[in-house]
């Protein structure tokens, strides 16, 4: 697996916020033990070694612990799990719109809003107050705002019942079914 996917991250007004080059996990590594039919994957898993640069608008920093980014093409959310070695410490489930996908090349627009999912399944949301903000300061039109909330709604539901998109998380990794060493693991 090679650094070679382009992920970037945008603002409603689609003002760059951040971008990062990831590993592109192969449809035929299941993300999850048997839970995930690589036939029938309906989405993209990108791997972050721990150390890889992310370019923000307010300057770059690396990532201090793994991380598996999940997109799907016509879902208004995301998941980034971060892991301490081969350990889920937690996953970040943020709406975004639906993100354009090309061969080596994803965009998003990020909505400012995202729940922190710990493994035990509890849950924050953390940036409601920042979502209205944004809102009303870019003007998010009523499909954007009611999207993104249904999809808030969507993601509460399945993490209260610990079923749907949560599973494709694992809470533990088996370095092989990444290839962290050929993505540029430093460990």
């Amino acid at each position: 697996m090679q650094r070679d996917f382009l992920v970037e991250s945008r603002s409603y007004d689609r003002l760059p916020r951040g971008s990062w080059q990831a590993c592109r996990v192969a449809e035929n590594v299941l993300i999850h033990g048997d839970d995930v039919n690589p036939t029938q994957r309906d989405f993209v898993a990108l791997w972050l070694p721990a150390g890889t640069p992310m370019r923000w608008a307010t300057g770059t920093r690396s990532i201090r612990n793994h991380c598996l980014q999940i997109f799907w093409p016509q879902r208004w959310y995301m998941l980034s799990a971060f892991y301490r070695g081969e350990t889920l410490l937690h996953t970040y489930a943020m709406i975004i719109q639906p993100p354009a996908i090309q061969f080596n090349r994803l965009s998003y627009v990020d909505l400012d809003l995202s729940v922190l999912v710990k493994p035990d399944m509890s849950y924050e949301i953390l940036t409601q107050a920042e979502f209205d903000h944004a809102a009303e300061l870019l003007h998010y039109d009523e499909e954007t705002r009611i999207s993104a909330l249904m999809s808030l709604r969507t993601l509460t539901s399945s993490i209260q019942r610990s079923i749907g998109i949560f599973s494709l998380v694992p809470h533990h990794l088996n370095q092989a079914d990444f290839n962290l060493v050929s993505c540029g693991d430093p460990s």
